[in-house]
This record gives C-alpha cells, sequence and structure tokens, in this order.
C-alpha cells in the first residue's frame, strides 16, 4: 500500500505562512516524505491514502508537472529581479516560491510521478514553454522598476489562472490541498506587487484571469493563517498561532480610534492615497495607507501593516512614543519646519519591518567654528518602539551638535 504522508506537505507549506508572518523563519525545502505534523491530541500522525485513490489521471499528473516548474519559474525570476534591483518584494516572495514549488515536488515522489526539475538551476526549465516564458520575463523586469514589479503581478496573476483550472479537475485530497494553498499564496503575491506598482506610479490589468476577480482579490485583505483542506477547513493539527485574525480586519478608514491604554489618534485621509495619523501633540504622514487594515478587540482598535513580504506587522507604538524616541536620540526637543515623521515600510538587514522615520536638518559646528545644517535620520520600530537605525553625515564626529 501506497502511504502519502499529507504531513511532509502541511510542514512545507507551513514553512511559507512562517516565512510571510516574518523574517525570523528559517526555510528548509522539502526533502519528500516524513515530515511529522502534531496531531489533534498532541501525537504526530500521517494520513493514508486508499489505494484505490493512488492512480492519478493524465490531466492531474500533467498539472502537477506544470506546477511543479511554474512555481519554480516564479521564484527564479523573483531571484533575477531581486539581483537586478536589490527590492525586498522579490526575495520574499521568492522564499515563498521555494516552500510552494517543494510541495508540489513531495506529491511528484509520494505518487511516483517523474520530477521535471532534472537540474534546479535557476532559469532552467524542462518545459519548453516556461523557459520561453522565463527568458522573456527576464527581459522585461530588466527595463525598470516598475516592469519588474509588473513582471511580479503577471506571473501571479498566470499562477491563479493555471490553479484555478487545475482545482477544476481534480477530486484528489492532497492534490486539492497543496493548490488551494498554493492559489492563497499568490493572491496574498499578487496584491503586494500591485501595491507596490501603484506606489512606483503604475497600474496593473488582469492578463489571465477576470479583471473582476483581481478586483475582488485586490479589495480584500492579505490572507494569513491556518492551513486549509480542498473544503477550506482548518486542518487538525496546525498551530492555531499562525491564524491570526485576519477575517476580522477592515481597511483602514479615516476616523477617531481608541488604542491601548484608553488613549485616542486621529486618521485623516490625504490627497494621493496618503493618511495622517494624530496621535497627541505628534502627527505623522502614512505613506503605507493602502496597506493598513483596522481590527476591533473588544472597546480597542489594533491597526496592521501589511508588508511587502506578506507579513501583517501590529503597530503597536503610537506616533507620539515614536517621535519622542527618535528626538531624544538625535538631541532634538520637537519635529518643527525642517523635520518630518512618516510611518513606512523600510528594509533593515535582511528585514522587512514597518518604522516610523523621523528626518531633520540639525545646526553643528564643525571642530567647534564653522556653522552647518547636517540631516539626521533616525528610525524606530513600530512594532516593539526600538531604535533600528541613526543616519548623520560622514562628517558628524567633527561637528558639536547643540541640544535644539
Amino acid at each position: 500500500m501506497k502511504k502519502i504522508l499529507l504531513s511532509s506537505i502541511i510542514s512545507i507549506l507551513m514553512v511559507s505562512v512562517v516565512l510571510a508572518a516574518g523574517p525570523g523563519g528559517v526555510h528548509e525545502p522539502g526533502t519528500g516524505m516524513g515530515s511529522p505534523v502534531m496531531g489533534e491530541a498532541g501525537n504526530y500522525q500521517a494520513v493514508e491514502t486508499d489505494p484505490e485513490q493512488n492512480i492519478l489521471s493524465e490531466g492531474e499528473i500533467a498539472g502537477l508537472k506544470l506546477m511543479r516548474e511554474e512555481e519554480k519559474l516564479a521564484r527564479d525570476v523573483y531571484m533575477e529581479l531581486y539581483d537586478k534591483w536589490d527590492m525586498p518584494i522579490f526575495n520574499n516572495i521568492a522564499n515563498s516560491e521555494q516552500t510552494h514549488t517543494d510541495a508540489v515536488k513531495t506529491l511528484l515522489y509520494a505518487y511516483g510521478i517523474e520530477d521535471p526539475v532534472t537540474i534546479d538551476d535557476r532559469g532552467i526549465f524542462t518545459d519548453q514553454e516556461l523557459q520561453t516564458l522565463y527568458d522573456d520575463l527576464v527581459n522585461q523586469g530588466d527595463a525598470s522598476l516598475l516592469e519588474a514589479l509588473i513582471v511580479g503581478a503577471t506571473i501571479e496573476d498566470l499562477d491563479i489562472k493555471d490553479l484555478n483550472e487545475l482545482i477544476a479537475q481534480t477530486e484528489n485530497q492532497d492534490i486539492l490541498l497543496v493548490y488551494n494553498n498554493l492559489r492563497k499564496g499568490s493572491r496574498n503575491h499578487i496584491r503586494s506587487f500591485v501595491g507596490q506598482i501603484e506606489k512606483n506610479g503604475g497600474a496593473y490589468t488582469a492578463q489571465f484571469i477576470e479583471q473582476s476577480e483581481l478586483d475582488e482579490i485586490l479589495g480584500s485583505p492579505q490572507e494569513s493563517g491556518p492551513m486549509l483542506d480542498e473544503n477550506s477547513n482548518i486542518i487538525p493539527g496546525v498551530s492555531s498561532d499562525l491564524r491570526g485574525p485576519q477575517e476580522q480586519r477592515r481597511m483602514l478608514q479615516s476616523g477617531n480610534y481608541q488604542v491601548s491604554g484608553g488613549r485616542m489618534i486621529n486618521v485623516q485621509q490625504q490627497a494621493g492615497n496618503r493618511m495622517t495619523i494624530q496621535a497627541g501633540a505628534s502627527s505623522v504622514d502614512c505613506p503605507l495607507y493602502l496597506e493598513m487594515t483596522q481590527e476591533r478587540v473588544q472597546n480597542e482598535t489594533k491597526f496592521y501593516a501589511n508588508l511587502s513580504n506578506g507579513r501583517n506587522a501590529e503597530i503597536r507604538i503610537m506616533p507620539d512614543m515614536a517621535s519622542q524616541t527618535a528626538l531624544q536620540r538625535l538631541n532634538l526637543r520637537n519635529c518643527t519646519d525642517d523635520c518630518s515623521i512618516e510611518l513606512k515600510e523600510a528594509n533593515i538587514g535582511d528585514q522587512v519591518r514597518a518604522v516610523y522615520e523621523v528626518q531633520a536638518q540639525r545646526n553643528s559646528k564643525v571642530f567647534g567654528i564653522f556653522s552647518a545644517r547636517m540631516q539626521v535620520q533616525a528610525q524606530v520600530d513600530a512594532e516593539t518602539g526600538e531604535i533600528l537605525q541613526i543616519n548623520k553625515p560622514w562628517w558628524a564626529f567633527l561637528a558639536v551638535e547643540p541640544e535644539e
């Protein structure tokens, strides 16, 4: 009797959820069978299929082979575009695509299907149509950052279209588990890419799925949390810590909100799809507006920023606390005419974070004699309140900076 360790697939897909939940997750590509998952009673379990169900149709086999290479194509293109543009979204989503192609590989191995990825090198494909598509997409993405982001949305658009068709063609539990979770990942990815396209002054129109389906995806928040079976039921044994309250969240709107400790903040939408957040005497500009959601918990509101790597960062630190921390480190009493505060996404090392960024002009005297103005910057983690970076000009060590 042939056994398919469904837990192996779940374990691989859980890595994708952990990666999306933050840069702390460690990626280890799947190695086929044998990765257990904790069952409801705390014991490790494997799901065994009926031997009569082990024979797949030619269409199911072809679909698995296609998705194995299509997810690899996404990974490889994003790796190329990350090398070219050094933008975190490409690296982060490439890591997610690695887990996707690993999950399909596990199915191929379990059903005894020949793996089309005979050489797992970047840009090498058995399917010649995918080989041509890879070459074309890399060339397109090489033209500009905006074109590279459009390439990302195009790949996810195609992925959703193919998965829609393949899901309709099978009733196999194992295949549906993988396909449904891959499709959920692609919806998250296309949301992130389209958000970045719009930030860079572009627009994206559906090329493979219907525009109405794309509009519906873009109009809903990032999906997080549980691994789902073919009926969209939560799979037993997957930690509830991964689920999150995403289904209760709504897009952030203008208005007054009560946050932790009973404090009130005010959110106002501004021109150009931006907004300001006012807390006490501090007001910050928020380029993250289109990626922010809110969640009502009892009498308080929590805010989340959907980052380009798919992670939902909770904004626990309010603007007044963040600006006070940053100004103290910059030896500034307040943020006046030559000072700005933004809540934005930033790449800190190999991590993507939501940060408050304070930029200001400071008076100083070089060698204690010559007056000079220096540009200073501080970044505060919006989740923890930690100072992440202090930036000053190279000559700052020669200058005296009186407290202003």
